[in-house]
């Protein structure tokens, strides 16, 4: 759970930077706002995936001393029902992602197919949906349609396939299914959609459909939005909170159109491993815990000893080097830096020292935790 409510809160920051990208790009094409959208979708689905991964051991290590913070500065315990009421609404955003497949899968049973092209009547909008076998169904209506409207309403729906909306717009689901308690993920989840549903438009009109005609097809369609409700899994051509602003962008000829080049993606990718990257990194360094009372101390179960640096034994040089280092839950050092100098040659032997050292981790509550302790290694001429 703790790891959930550290994903979300960073998740807050890369949700805040789309949010503002998206903002600042408002006069570009849909497709590039889709883009960032889906950008920061997937930085969320791998975040709790990068924020376990531990920073990478570096040199350190005779006599532990850990320092153990005061009542104060434990931690609060973990609620057991707060788990409990994560799950609950989980279970309920995925019983409605489980239900629209199941509706979406249903209508299609249901469609009958007509010069290939299947219509039903409990379709209540064009849609589309499915990935390896993607369908689009129209509804029954349509069948009154011209050949030319209907072309228009199909060119847009396999823009959609094309694009892989589908596929992209489930993956938003299931990640809002996990963050259901975060408004801001239902936010991208809404805006992933619509950029897909004016990307589509703008496929269409790039490819020469006029877009009068193209307007008056989806205010057609709206106008006819009634009955059965539409699944949630399934894109649908339009939907009605929607249709202003969708039929202002269609008509607007100043709105680029052009689809997102490579160098484009490079640049929307490489800005989010950029921004996910020091999140994942600042965690790392967030999850080391000081060692307390209701923790049980590591304890070494491997310590070769370090090396008497040729120079100081000449010297006659003995002494202590304090050392701090990061003890991971898999026991191993990481982090380790020099709070006690005493010889340049003698730190650098003690940190590569502690470096081999194996740990068995400190435990709290029956799992092995990351803790910071204070190392002492001793060197001391025979």
């Amino acid at each position: 759970m703790n790891l959930l409510l550290d994903s979300a809160l960073k998740a807050t920051v890369i949700l805040l930077a789309a949010w503002a990208a998206s903002i600042a790009l408002r006069r570009a094409s849909a497709e590039v706002r889709h883009m960032i959208w889906l950008a920061a979708v997937i930085s969320i689905a791998i975040l709790p995936v990068a924020l376990s991964i531990p920073r990478s051991a570096i040199p350190a290590a005779v006599r532990l001393v850990v320092p153990v913070s005061s009542p104060a500065q434990v931690a609060a315990r973990e609620l057991p029902w707060l788990l409990m009421i994560w799950a609950a609404g989980a279970s309920v955003v995925t019983a409605r992602l489980i239900q629209g497949l199941v509706g979406a899968w249903s209508i299609t049973r249901s469609a009958r197919a007509m010069d290939g092209i299947p219509y039903s009547d409990r379709a209540a909008t064009p849609m589309t949906w499915g990935f390896f076998r993607p369908v689009v169904i129209l509804p029954a209506y349509a069948t009154h349609w011209t050949e030319a409207e209907r072309d228009l309403v199909i060119r847009h729906e396999r823009a959609h396939i094309m694009r892989h909306d589908w596929l992209w717009q489930m993956l938003a689901s299931a990640v809002t299914a996990v963050f259901w308690f975060h408004p801001l993920m239902w936010l991208a989840n809404i805006q992933l959609r619509r950029e897909a549903e004016r990307a589509a438009d703008d496929q269409v009109l790039s490819n020469g459909a006029a877009a009068a005609d193209y307007a008056d097809r989806l205010i057609d369609v709206a106008r006819r939005l009634c009955g059965p409700n539409v699944p949630v899994v399934v894109l649908t051509m339009i939907r009605k909170p929607e249709l202003e602003s969708r039929v202002q962008s269609i008509l607007d000829p100043t709105l680029r159109r052009t689809g997102v080049g490579i160098l484009a993606r490079c640049v929307i990718a490489l800005a989010a491993v950029a921004l996910i990257f020091p999140i994942a990194v600042m965690h790392a360094q967030e999850k080391v815990q000081k060692l307390t009372k209701d923790m049980t101390p590591p304890s070494v179960l491997y310590k070769p000893d370090p090396k008497y640096d040729g120079n100081a034994q000449e010297a006659r040089i003995e002494g202590t080097v304090k050392l701090r280092v990061e003890i991971t839950s898999a026991g191993l050092p990481q982090n380790i830096t020099v709070l006690k100098s005493l010889d340049p040659g003698l730190d650098a032997n003690a940190v590569e020292a502690v470096s081999n050292w194996k740990f068995k981790p400190a435990m709290k509550d029956g799992e092995a935790v990351s803790v910071s302790a204070n190392i002492e290694v001793i060197f001391h001429l025979k």
